[in-house]
């Protein structure tokens, strides 16, 4: 190396050595240090609500729940007073085996932003006036404020599955009445009671808007067998399902099967001609034996003011007492009901409205109480047509016109 390169590395390593800085202090802990006046501010965040008390453990010790790891804790006393000696916040994140200052109110002020450093339960205790001494080592806490940012986690399985091969290219063809198997566990260390929901919809536009829910919460594990493909997922694209549940934080966590792909019906065949008797109902089945016989298939024709037969209720309605027969010419904006009294295993005679829509439905509904309905099962639109009565019966003859 010659003399200049020489030079120019001796400058480099002197400059580095003096942008060095050492910390002077390095056991400084501003929370500690600073006087209680340095909290004051010339004015004060505060949240628009307020956690709610959850539970009450112990002697009455609040329990809190945040989906955040920033949260406000409410003064003891309101807000802190003008005058009066502060109000310090002390918090524990290992049930009180080790305590550390948060920080002090400042004046007037009524809600302290804290944040916590990982989920879990927070022990805090407020020091200052009123607020008393622990007689029992290592301290209560005066309130507990449990942080969860994680959302419940949900395994959502079918059987049969979606796909043939491991690498998930070849889909499995369901059967319309084929029936599946759907198994789930759902973990979380603050999992809300009730919130566990299952649910399933079509999968084309723009049913695939609608989730229909099973009317029971579900427990966080289990499995519901003979799940029955309906024949309207045929035409809407097939079908899937989904499990959602919160937590007491009010995190929610959802799982969904894959869009189950369901065979077509077979090939439309050549209709043998025969006069129509009269309340004949027009099903659109393609030759196929219907599995819900009465049950008015998508697309199909009714006519307005004859009588049908409902031979079809599902299972599930053989734990409810009073079930109806529910109809809707709006695409159920409004709904009548046709017939009540419907039992499983027993037909139901109703009378199909006088109208003329195309946006028809039929729903079995269960009356839980006189306030709350829970839907069994609804058809998709189906058409019904109703022909006016003729006003005037043979010829008449026609007057002249106001002699023109």
């Amino acid at each position: 190396m010659d003399l200049r390169g020489m030079r120019w590395l001796v400058l480099a390593a002197a400059f580095a050595a003096g942008c060095t800085q050492v910390d002077e202090n390095p056991a400084w802990n501003p929370q500690v240090d600073y006087p209680d006046w340095t909290y004051d501010a010339p004015f004060y965040y505060r949240p628009t609500e307020d956690l709610q008390v959850a539970e009450t453990i112990g002697q009455g010790i609040p329990v809190y729940y945040s989906r955040n790891d920033s949260f406000f804790i409410r003064h003891p006393g309101g807000c802190q007073v003008n005058g009066e000696p502060r109000v310090v916040v002390w918090s524990s994140s290992h049930q009180g085996k080790d305590w550390t200052k948060a920080g002090c109110f400042g004046v007037e002020q009524s809600h302290f932003l804290f944040k916590a450093d990982a989920d879990g339960p927070q022990w805090v205790r407020f020091v200052g006036p009123g607020q008393g001494i622990s007689q029992v080592p290592p301290g209560m806490p005066h309130r507990i404020y449990v942080v969860d940012t994680k959302m419940p986690e949900i395994a959502l399985t079918i059987t049969p599955g979606p796909w043939t091969d491991e690498e998930n290219k070849v889909p499995y063809v369901y059967r319309v009445g084929e029936t599946v198997t759907l198994h789930w566990a759902v973990r979380d260390a603050n999992l809300a009671a009730g919130t566990i929901k299952l649910g399933t919809c079509f999968a084309k536009f723009p049913h695939n808007l609608v989730w229909s829910q099973f009317p029971k919460p579900m427990p966080p594990t289990g499995s519901i067998k003979k799940v029955e493909i309906p024949p309207e997922a045929v035409r809407d694209g097939g079908m899937r399902f989904r499990m959602e549940a919160a937590d007491r934080a009010g995190n929610v966590g959802m799982a969904m099967t894959e869009v189950l792909q369901i065979a077509g019906q077979a090939p439309p065949t050549q209709p043998i001609a025969r006069p129509a008797a009269e309340g004949d109902l027009v099903h659109q089945t393609d030759g196929t034996e219907p599995s819900r016989p009465g049950w008015p298939m998508p697309g199909s024709l009714l006519r307005g003011g004859t009588s049908c037969v409902l031979n079809w209720i599902p299972d599930l309605a053989s734990k409810y007492e009073t079930i109806e027969l529910q109809f809707t010419a709006d695409n159920g904006r409004s709904w009548r009901t046709v017939a009540t009294g419907l039992t499983p295993g027993w037909g139901v005679k109703w009378t199909v409205p006088s109208v003329s829509s195309k946006n028809c439905r039929l729903r079995l509904v269960a009356l839980v109480k006189t306030d709350e309905k829970v839907m069994l099962a609804m058809t998709q639109e189906f058409t019904v047509d109703t022909i006016a009565p003729d006003t005037i019966l043979g010829p008449q003859p026609i007057e002249p016109d106001g002699g023109k």
